[in-house]
């Protein structure tokens, strides 16, 4: 036997019991062996079975069943659920950056972060990983910060609310589907629609485009062109001009245009008739005439040689059914009611109004024109016919004044038409000597309420008015030198 190996067994078995008694004094009382104590240090017989004491066998500690303790350790007696320094393990400290930690089931997590540090990503392993430059938190805002300290900015954070009251979102209008973006240090601003006119990042007050939409949401389109749909013409005169309506400019929105093609073409200048209108395309309207232009017979032994209107006067938009409203000039028109219910000085002017040499005609001019050649009693002949003018014998009376020259037998041999009957008419003749406004006239030729004596073209009835009179049934007609 070898004395030397003999002496070193004998000093391991020697320190059993010292070493037992250490193990029981360090807590770990479940396993005289100790398994479950944790990390073993290194060296030979930190594992297996009992290892050999030096020599060949392996110098070094004493193994027994996996235990090896060299030196300190870990208290065994540590809560591995809940100790930060054994979290899970013996000697497992809970080291999170920027965190300050806990152990929650034997698992390290974030308890607390450090002053502008936070736990963004969950992962307890990563502790308190983004460092926020944001001193004091608050609600996210759009201004490029992340206000809220979560890891997301402006738009990417679902906190982030946009204003309620930037943007015109008026429903029904172009507005209604405006977006509201951040941009993030520049701010919010509304996005809108093409079709709205936008100013500095606002809806224009007044619209600028005249495009057929409602461009500043107003709920009221092009509102500002007021002159849309009114009538316009291509600067030509009279019926020569080409007339339309006013529409939006289809090469330029900031303007208006005359369309032509809406209406009827111009129509080529004709001869110049009274109708209220510039038939001749000259700029004026109803202006002197040629005699034969108004419908004017020879005065029979007027001379000089007079003219007389061949029907009694008219407005000149009167027709078969309407007196007409116009009295620019006095008209000589067939089928048309007659101008009355005017006085002395509105009959006159109207007569003047034709041109030079046009005047109200004298009772002796009327008178003479209805005798005609022949010199007859009655415009018709010598003897008195109820049926042929319209007085107070005749049923159609009933009616009132007939339509200038509607009754074919009325008709004087000089060629002027109702000179006895429909409507009594003034004279320029004076039946006294007063002035202005207190002048009395001469009437001529009897009306629908004239019985024969009226009637006759030597005034056998004579009437006369004051120049002021309006009656329903006093007319005139004009004469013209």
């Amino acid at each position: 036997m070898n004395t030397g190996r003999t002496k070193r067994l004998g000093v391991a078995l020697a320190l059993v019991p010292a070493m037992f008694a250490v193990l029981l004094g360090s807590g770990c009382v479940d396993d005289a062996f100790c398994f479950s104590c944790g990390a073993e240090p290194s060296g030979s017989g930190a594992s297996g079975g009992m290892g050999g004491v030096g020599g060949e066998g392996g110098e070094g500690g004493i193994g027994f069943g996996g235990f090896s303790q060299v030196g300190g350790g870990p208290p065994c007696d540590a809560d591995l659920l809940n100790d930060v320094d054994n979290c899970g393990a013996c000697d497992n400290k809970c080291l999170l950056p920027s965190a300050f930690p806990r152990c929650e089931q034997g698992v390290c997590v974030v308890d607390t972060c450090v002053a502008g540090a936070y736990d963004v990503d969950g992962d307890p392993k990563n502790g308190c990983e983004y460092a926020c430059p944001v001193p004091v938190l608050g609600p996210e805002q759009c201004n490029g910060i992340d206000d809220d300290c979560d890891g997301k900015v402006d738009s990417a954070d679902p906190d982030l609310v946009p204003p309620s009251n930037l943007c015109t979102v008026t429903a029904g209008t172009p507005c209604e589907g405006t977006m509201v973006v951040c941009n993030g240090s520049s701010g919010w601003s509304c996005v809108y629609p093409p079709e709205v006119e936008v100013v500095s990042g606002f809806v224009r007050i007044t619209e600028t485009r005249c495009d057929g939409v409602d461009g500043n949401c107003d709920g009221s389109v092009d509102e500002w062109f007021q002159e849309l749909g009114s009538a316009c013409d291509d600067g030509g005169l009279g019926k020569c001009a080409d007339v339309g309506v006013v529409v939006c400019d289809p090469t330029n929105p900031a303007t208006t245009t005359c369309d032509l093609s809406v209406l009827p073409d111009a129509l080529p200048p004709t001869a110049e008739s009274c109708n209220g209108a510039d038939d001749d395309c000259d700029g004026f309207i109803d202006e002197e005439f040629d005699p034969s232009a108004f419908d004017m017979d020879p005065i029979p032994g007027s001379n000089p040689p007079a003219f007389v209107d061949r029907y009694e006067a008219s407005r000149p938009d009167a027709s078969m059914q309407a007196a007409g409203i116009l009295e620019t000039v006095a008209c000589s028109k067939g089928s048309v009611l007659p101008w009355t219910g005017g006085s002395y000085t509105e009959a006159a002017a109207a007569c003047a109004a034709r041109g030079p040499g046009f005047r109200l005609c004298s009772a002796g001019e009327l008178e003479a024109a209805c005798r005609g050649p022949a010199s007859m009693l009655y415009p018709y002949g010598a003897t008195y016919d109820g049926m042929a003018c319209l007085g107070v014998d005749n049923p159609a009376a009933m009616g009132g004044a007939a339509a200038t020259g509607s009754l074919a037998a009325c008709v004087s041999g000089a060629g002027p038409r109702d000179l006895s009957g429909n409507v009594t008419e003034w004279t320029r003749t004076q039946t006294n000597a007063a002035a202005a406004p207190n002048r009395i006239f001469q009437l001529h030729g009897g009306s629908y309420l004239s019985p024969q004596l009226g009637l006759a073209c030597t005034m056998e009835l004579p009437a006369r008015a004051a120049e002021g009179t309006l009656l329903p049934n006093i007319g005139f007609r004009c004469c013209r030198q």
